[in-house]
Order: structure tokens, then sequence, then C-alpha cells
């Protein structure tokens, strides 16, 4: 019998409140809202999301609060077909949530988010064995402690990591040891180095990785494997409106073509194009694209 699950995503999930401005105010200055809309959020979360569009079994492993925030990710999920019995519920707590302010113009968007107010999950909160009942594990640096042993026990059970990290942390170093397929923004590789990328991609490649994706936006996203470098242009949409959780999407899409079983070049095209069709709507789950999308976009 194998796995239960495709992809089983460990770390943030929040609650998102979106809405589009034709242009950004000064301080002290007000401007109205265009499109609103609220919907779940989080690297974690938005990765599981994606991964049950496209047609994969995904579960989520993170913490909410018994709050009303926490009932409509729970609520979400439910909608969506992703497990959350993983999810550890806090009574009396907060759950995180977000403010989204989109630009469509220059299809840029500021977030301003609080985190839970529970303490970061440890490796002895969270269910090692059904966290790594699955194809493929995909964890991000909101739990650091329980995303380690969770990534220590998939390498023992031979199976592949994907690592989603966006800013600099003080345990990336063992995030990277620990990972197979690291998915990191340009940002966060010149950070490593004094803004030379090319010193933080060596930082990044000399723990051997099976593969780094740097991802550019609009660039599109270079995978390097060893001496090899793949680049992968971004996939032309109709419009960008939002560009919030595209990266979350690209993480779930590129985790569950590895749990099919399909190469890295492969899992590059289909994350980057999945990623390029969730831009078109409001949020990171405002469009999640269905495999035959995302084949469409690919083969065109």
């Amino acid at each position: 019998m194998g796995p239960t699950y495709d992809v089983c995503a460990l770390g943030c999930v929040c609650w998102d409140m979106l809405g589009t401005v034709a242009h950004y105010p000064a301080l002290d200055e007000k401007v109205s809202i265009g499109e609103f809309t609220q919907q779940g959020g989080g690297r974690a979360g938005t990765a599981a999301a994606a991964v049950a569009a496209l047609g994969g079994k995904a579960a989520v492993f993170a913490h909410i609060a018994d709050d009303e925030f926490g009932r409509h990710i729970t609520r979400e999920f439910d909608q969506l077909g992703v497990n959350y019995d993983g999810l550890a519920v806090h009574a009396g707590q907060s759950s995180q949530f977000a403010f989204c302010v989109s630009h469509p113009v220059s299809a840029q968007r500021t977030i301003f988010y609080k985190h839970e107010s529970m303490p970061r999950m440890r490796a002895d909160d969270t269910d090692l064995a059904a966290l790594t009942d699955c194809r493929c594990l995909l964890i991000d640096t909101h739990h650091p402690d329980a995303a380690l042993a969770a990534a220590q026990r998939a390498r023992e059970k031979g199976l592949p990591v994907v690592l989603d990290a966006e800013r600099p942390d003080p345990h990336l170093a063992d995030f990277f040891a620990l990972s197979d397929y690291i998915i990191v923004p340009a940002n966060l590789v010149m950070a490593l180095a004094d803004s030379d990328e090319a010193l933080g991609r060596e930082h990044i490649l000399r723990h051997k990785p099976a593969a780094l994706v740097i991802t550019r936006g609009a660039a599109g996203a270079d995978m390097y494997r060893g001496d090899d470098l793949l680049h992968q242009p971004a996939f032309p949409v109709p419009q960008v409106i939002d560009t919030t959780g595209a990266g979350d999407v690209f993480h779930g899409a590129f985790a569950y073509m590895l749990a099919l079983g399909h190469e890295a070049p492969k899992c590059l095209a289909y994350a980057s194009a999945s990623a390029a069709l969730s831009t078109t709507a409001l949020g990171g789950r405002g469009h999640l694209p269905s495999m035959a999308q995302v084949k469409a976009l690919v083969t065109a």
C-alpha cells in the first residue's frame, strides 16, 4: 500500500483580506478599494490548495486558533479538498491574518500581516509519521524546529523534500542541508552574500541539493543542477491582477509534479505555468488552475 497523500505541506497558514487600488496613497491619505475578497493564505496552506486544484491529494500541517479566522481557514480547506487533520487548534489564541493591497497597473502588491499568537510548532508537537505519509514533503520556514525534524524523517524514508524559503533566517543552513529541491526568490539569494547573487548561489549549492530553483517573477526562473543551468521564461497570461501567493502556487505545483514522478525540468515548467495562471485573479487562491489549464498553457 502506497502513501496516503501526494504532498504533505508543513508551515504557514493564515487568512487574507485582499483589495485592489488604482494607486497607492501617501501617508495620511485615503484611497478607495476596487475589488475586495477574503480567502485563505500562507505559504504551506496555499501550496496545499494548489496541489488539490491540480488533482492531487494534499494534507496541510500547521496551527490555528479557535477564532473566526481559524474557522474560515478550515472551512475553505474543506471546500478545496485539502486534508487538515494536521492543524492543531489552540483555544483562546488568535490565528495569523493579513491585509493585501494589490496594484494591478504595476502588478505589484503590499502585504501587512500579524503573526498568530501561539509559539511556533516544535518537533514534539507534530506527528512526523503522518507528515511523511506522502510522496513529497513541502516545508516552509515558519515552524523551523518542526520542519527540520520532518525533513530529517523524510530523508530517512527516501522522500523528496521541497523547501520554500523567502527571507534570511538563522536556520537557513540547516534547511538547505536537509532539502532536495530548494526554491527561493532571487532577492533571498542576493541577501545571503551582500547582493552578490553568484556568491549567494554558491552558498546554497555547496549543500548539493538535487536542484536549486531561483524565481524571478516576470523574468521567469532559473534551475541549477550541478553545473547545468536551465532557464524557464515566465508564461504569458492575458492580464496580471495580483501576484500574491504566486510563489506558493509555484511550490505546490512543483512538489505535486515531483510526487507524480516527473523530472525536474517538467516540474519547473508546470510550476511556472501554475504560478502565472494564479496571477490572473485577486489572491493566491483566487484562481487555482487545474492540470488541464496548466498543460494547455505549457503546450500552447
